[in-house]
């Protein structure tokens, strides 16, 4: 009972060294925040304050660096229209390449039964045809892509901002700043192995129409990189 006792103990020090390192500024007690969450594995509190979490696995940490808070407008509104300009762009190339296919196919099947001769004389018309589809069917491709790529980065900074502020309904109609901050911390693991990470932490206050109040959100980690020398 006694050992049990002193382990416990022992694991709330632990911990508690850990919060105490990052006490001071909302930045430093974020990333304290997410270390002893990484060490108890609680992913409740993981997914509530960063996008993409990656294991930080420290026993003790020191700030060995930081930058000062950038201020920028945020750029969901930006995203959704790119956005909803790509998808126009992808479904419009998708109904000319569908148009196009089929034009092709039509011809194609008259072509295949026609004699060598009369293949000849619509070899030219034939390729026109095939090209075109395939030059549209590329270029749906690559709109796609694009497209993909504007989503992912749209739902990303939506949901990083639904961190910072709450899950305010319609997020990508309000207008504000963002924050932007990068902390290097240096610290050892379980087996004394020394390890660096950066993080990039954001934070971003929003106006809505007709409030004069702004609503100001909370520090999260947007990414985290570990760096090697």
């Amino acid at each position: 009972m006694k050992k049990l006792t002193v382990f416990a103990l022992a694991g709330l020090l632990v911990v508690s060294s850990i919060a105490l390192i990052g006490c001071g500024s909302p930045e430093q007690t974020l990333i304290s925040r997410y270390i002893s969450a990484i060490r108890m594995g609680d992913k409740d509190t993981i997914v509530k304050i960063s996008l993409t979490p990656v294991k930080v696995d420290l026993v003790k940490w020191k700030i060995v660096s930081k930058t000062q808070p950038t201020e920028s407008k945020t750029v969901l509104a930006d995203l959704k229209k790119k956005m909803d300009e790509a998808k126009k762009t992808m479904e419009k190339l998708q109904e000319d390449a569908a148009l196009a296919k089929v034009e092709f196919d039509d011809f194609d099947a008259k072509y295949q039964k026609w004699s060598r001769a009369r293949k000849r004389a619509n070899r030219k018309k034939y390729e026109e045809l095939k090209s075109k589809y395939e030059d549209l069917k590329n270029q749906f491709l690559q709109a796609k892509d694009e497209y993909t790529k504007i989503s992912e980065e749209y739902n990303n900074e939506k949901r990083l901002m639904a961190l910072s502020v709450g899950d305010i309904p319609e997020l990508e109609k309000l207008e504000g700043k963002m924050y932007t901050e990068e902390i290097v911390i240096e610290g050892t693991d379980k087996e004394g192995k020394t390890k660096k990470f950066k993080f990039y932490l954001v934070r971003y206050e929003l106006t809505k129409p007709g409030v004069s109040t702004p609503i100001r959100g909370r520090w999260v980690v947007k990414h985290i990189e570990e760096l090697t020398e």
